[in-house]
């Protein structure tokens, strides 16, 4: 946003520039339209800040009241997320209404506009949001760096197609969300003897359907009761699977820029 606002200003001054030096100095009509072109520049540089403003830097402490509230251009459930692969479909889940908002807050923001994927594991997740380009950093900084309370769900589990939020893990006990970072679940083979095992340990219940779906598809069932699952994927599994196939690096990173270009479906 910064740096559309030193856009506007830059242009303007090209414009005023380039009136001023079409007419000689002496021409009376000089100072009126000189005049006009600053008001004008003015009142854009001034509508840019405003947009910046009229949104409050989101925090720990008022993220939760401010998406509560937060009434989104288009409140449909569908977000479609273009790559060089082709695009994928992704469903809001409802019932998880604070990271559903916030999803749809980062979007409607333009955060994602372009972002990237960060990190590729095969069979397991394709994840990006927390891009470091100056713009996103810079995006985060106006827009706020918070996390989010955990909505974990009985319905929603990490089965292949689940799409949910990063986290830390050091210094986190609640399992508070990131707010940028996101990670769309590509799975593995799973097991009737892990599920058992992840429903001892962990005091789940799965559903005979969720286990059906696991043993059918795949997923990451170790992630449930870890991150909360707030949507899910629902075309484009092919670019998924293409995606989770780039090459990396040591740490997982794409050798080559993955980008990605999110939008709410009209």
């Amino acid at each position: 946003m910064h740096t559309q606002y030193v856009f506007l200003i830059s242009l303007a001054w090209l414009l005023f520039s380039g009136c001023a030096e079409s007419q000689p100095a002496s021409t009376p009509s000089a100072a009126p339209q000189e005049g006009v072109v600053q008001s004008a520049a003015d009142s854009a540089a001034i509508a840019a800040k405003a947009k910046i403003l009229a949104y409050p830097p989101l925090s720990d402490d008022n993220c939760e009241a401010f998406l509560s509230q937060w009434e989104p251009d288009d409140p449909g459930a569908l977000i479609q997320v273009d790559t060089k692969y082709g695009p994928m479909t992704l469903e809001l889940f409802e019932d998880v209404p604070l990271h559903a908002a916030n999803f749809r807050y980062k979007v409607q923001r333009g955060y994602y506009r372009p972002s990237e994927f960060v990190r590729i594991v095969p069979e397991f997740v394709v994840q990006g949001g927390n891009s470091e380009d100056p713009r996103a950093q810079e995006m985060r900084w106006l827009i706020g760096k918070h996390t989010l309370p955990s909505e974990f769900s009985e319905k929603h589990r990490h089965v292949r197609g689940a799409v949910a939020m990063g986290r830390t893990y050091k210094g986190n006990p609640d399992k508070r969300s990131a707010s940028y970072d996101f990670y769309i679940v590509v799975g593995r083979n799973v097991s009737s003897m892990e599920l058992q095992q992840i429903e001892r340990e962990k005091g789940i219940t799965y559903s005979e359907a969720q286990k059906a779906r696991y043993l059918a598809e795949g997923g990451t069932p170790h992630l449930d009761n870890e991150h909360t699952v707030f949507g899910r994927l629902v075309d484009g599994w092919d670019v998924l699977d293409q995606l989770s196939q780039v090459p990396t690096d040591e740490s997982d990173w794409p050798l080559q820029r993955l980008e990605m270009r999110v939008s709410a479906v009209n």
